[in-house]
């Protein structure tokens, strides 16, 4: 009687374990990261009686939590992926509508100024006209001014997210940590602490979200966490701390710091994964990017147009001033180089564009190995285009030639040491610093300071163009040269001495012109343009003339300086015919821009495709994860009926024996 007693009571025993396990199922069936449990039940051990063994009754070997270690890993990947392609994709999306919209973008801006410029040139001697222009010069620097300022602030807006999210991180592996250690303390996974289990699992899915991990479990149940390529974030019941600090070589940006006991090591570029992950890849790479493409089209067009102006002559024949403050100022060059605080060394280099439509978008790193022994390396493929030891009385970097179209100036007497590192960022200040340096619309200088006439008795059918003057970054492209001092104010006659030879003489005096020595003589092809470069004694290109049409022996042309010409409208064609000449590398401004917009909008497409099959992969992952773990209501509800059942029966077997048992004690009274 007592065995069958004892049977029935493990079954009651056993049936309450799995129906308290079966409500516990039921109850947690929303709980974030909850993976559904049951009992495991083994018989007792048999006896032998003699004639054989029999049985015992039941006992719970094990509340067993259900989960497939490969779904969570695979769920901790996918989230990981679709966090960082969706922060990635929201930064996108926003940089993409500020460039391509045309309120906020430069397109609008541009065009407004070319084309106003163009109107300009039909009437040069309208005020009103040249103030319109005036307008629209202030009016495209304060749209690269304004466009700075949304980069920086969106910038800006993700230090921020990399200082809180950072924050995030590390109290999750705090947590973690903590965790660790209570699963420990209740003997790890041999006795399979369920709900500290599942608390874990959901912080590294929650911490999957910020940061690409990878995880290693120890045997006594603890797991590790690793972030980047392998710097540890938890180990054991130790978390290190993730925080965001100031770069070292730009302190506008943060970086993600890891601290490990008293070391720290900067893991921003081991960081994948996470949203983390996402806003260091789009920061180093996109962002920094559009700061330098903006910043090399506005050098560039600043450069383009300063040139074309100082070529000019203005309202009151005086000759053009700069429209807009110059790109290699004090200030301009000084920004262009970061110093760490780091350095030992008291030099502080500055960098001078000597070529704008040879730069790159690229930053560049300086550093020393010696206080002589230097390295200048591009950033964004990490070539060094420079490299050296300083010789004595060195006063730049290379010391004979430009890198990417600058230079970076030192003193005759550096003082750099050995570890010292210089952040060089030629294009990145430039939409912030452009700004308006004419004042008044007199000054504009659209007329060219030279001008040719024909003689009335030349008897052959020669022409002479009006003459061109030749921006200093204009390679020369005329098929004679000639260097004569001063050419702008030095009058000149060119006297055909046959059909196809002609002489350069000095017209001062127009009654005695006088040869030069040595004298300058050309010959050109009848019928052809012939162009003539007139050159200052230093070789800077001057000014260029077109000889073409069929002279005769005898013919006589005159260049001289084009005073009193205020209705010349040729240096105004030519600032306007800068909105289609290739002063980025073969691009003009308007194709620069557009391509810089062109590149970012594909950019945001593509990823946003990638989020949206992220998004697909991760809901897939979710399903197989909740297909083995999630809690079934249905099936719980069966499992219920189920285990009341086996209850009752378990309770029937008890109400039997007790009935044996008092037929048994009555048969002796």
């Amino acid at each position: 009687m007592a065995d069958i007693l004892n049977i029935g009571v493990t079954g009651l025993s056993a049936s309450q374990s799995a129906l308290t396990t079966t409500g516990n199922n039921i109850t947690n069936a929303n709980t974030p990261g909850y993976s559904r449990e049951r009992v495991v039940l083994q018989p007792q051990p048999q006896q032998y009686l003699g004639v054989g063994y029999i049985g015992s009754g039941v006992k719970v070997a094990a509340v067993q939590r259900i989960v497939d270690q490969f779904y969570v890993g695979q769920l901790r990947s996918d989230t990981s992926t679709f966090n960082s392609l969706d922060v990635t994709a929201t930064q996108l999306n926003q940089l993409d509508s500020l460039l391509a919209d045309q309120s906020t973008g430069l397109s609008p801006a541009t065009q407004q100024l070319f084309s106003d410029l163009q109107q300009a040139s039909q009437d040069p001697t309208s005020v009103p006209t040249r103030q319109v222009v005036l307008s629209d010069i202030g009016s495209l620097a304060q749209r690269f001014n304004t466009l700075y300022g949304q980069l920086q602030a969106q910038g800006q807006a993700v230090n921020q997210r990399f200082t809180d999210l950072s924050s995030q991180a590390t109290s999750l592996a705090q947590n973690i940590a903590q965790l660790n250690q209570s699963i420990l303390d209740q003997g790890g996974t041999s006795t399979s602490p369920n709900s500290l289990l599942d608390q874990r699992e959901e912080l590294l899915r929650q911490l999957s979200e910020l940061v690409g991990v990878k995880t290693v479990e120890q045997t006594d149940g603890m797991v590790n966490v690793f972030i980047g390529s392998g710097q540890p974030l938890v180990i054991g019941n130790t978390a290190n701390t993730l925080s965001a600090v100031p770069s070292k070589t730009d302190p506008t940006q943060q970086t993600l710091q890891l601290s490990v006991g008293s070391s720290s090591i900067d893991v921003t570029s081991f960081v994948t994964g996470g949203q983390l992950g996402g806003l260091a890849a789009f920061q180093s790479g996109t962002l920094n990017t559009a700061f330098n493409t903006l910043g090399r089209i506005a050098i560039s067009l600043t450069d383009a147009m300063n040139h074309q102006q100082r070529l000019g002559v203005d309202l009151n024949g005086n000759a053009g001033n700069n429209l807009f403050t110059d790109i290699n100022s004090a200030s301009a060059m000084s920004a262009r180089v970061l110093r760490p605080a780091t350095n030992t060394g008291t030099d502080q280099p500055s960098v001078f564009i000597s070529n704008p439509s040879a730069l790159t978008t690229s930053d560049y790193q300086l550093s020393f190995s010696s206080a002589t022994a230097y390295t200048l390396t591009r950033a964004s493929d990490g070539v060094a285009v420079a490299s050296g030891t300083l010789a004595a009385g060195q006063t730049t970097i290379p010391a004979a030639s430009s890198v990417d179209g600058f230079q970076i100036q030192i003193s005759a007497t550096p003082t750099f040491a050995s570890g010292d590192r210089f952040t060089i960022q030629p294009t990145r200040l430039g939409a912030q610093n452009i700004s308006v340096a004419l004042q008044k619309p007199e000054e504009l200088a659209f007329a060219q300071p030279i001008r040719t006439d024909t003689n009335t008795a030349n008897k052959g059918g020669g022409i002479i163009s009006q003459g061109q003057m030749v921006p200093e970054y204009q390679a020369p492209v005329a098929a004679a040269s000639f260097n004569i001092a001063n050419p702008l104010t030095q009058p000149l006659l060119i006297r055909y001495t046959s059909a196809t030879a002609y002489q350069i003489l000095n017209n001062a005096n127009p009654a005695a012109p006088v040869a030069f020595v040595p004298a300058l003589t050309g010959t050109i092809t009848p019928g052809q343009n012939n162009i003539v470069q007139i050159n200052t004694a230093a070789g800077v290109p001057s000014y260029q003339i077109t000889l073409a049409g069929t002279p005769a022996a005898g013919d006589q042309f005159t260049v001289t300086a084009n005073t009193g010409g205020s209705s010349d409208n040729r240096n105004a064609l030519a600032l306007a015919g800068l909105n289609l000449t290739q002063t980025i590398g073969r691009l003009n401004f308007a194709d620069a821009y557009g391509q810089m917009v062109a590149d970012i909008g594909a950019k945001t497409a593509a990823v946003k495709n990638n989020r949206d099959a992220a998004d697909t992969l991760l809901t897939q992952s979710q399903t197989n994860r909740d297909s083995v773990s999630a809690v079934n209501l249905d099936e719980e509800a069966a499992n219920l009926i189920k285990y009341q059942q086996t209850y009752q029966a378990s309770a029937q077997v008890i109400s039997i024996a007790r009935s044996l048992f008092t037929s048994l004690l009555a048969a002796f009274q």
